[in-house]
């Protein structure tokens, strides 16, 4: 999404909504955030309102190691 704040919070907002109609549960304890561009002045802000912690690289997804560049054989031994 654009560096809204406003519209941040109308996610979260929209999010919320979605957890109480469908009777299912986000787990934004367990989720990260990551922030680029202008938005990396704000990543704080960004964080309090979706109340999970702040990503980074490299991180896993399924297990599987996640960088911008392509993997070494040392990546996949973590």
């Amino acid at each position: 999404m654009d560096n809204n704040l406003e519209r941040a919070k109308n996610m979260k907002l929209l999010l919320s909504a979605f957890e109480q109609l469908s009777e299912l549960k986000i787990n934004f304890h367990r989720s990260e955030l990551f922030c680029y561009g202008a938005a990396k002045a704000y990543q704080f802000e960004y964080v309090y309102i979706f109340e999970c912690d702040l990503g980074s690289l490299l991180f896993r997804y399924l297990g599987i190691p996640m960088h911008h560049r392509k993997l070494t054989n040392n990546d996949w031994k973590h």
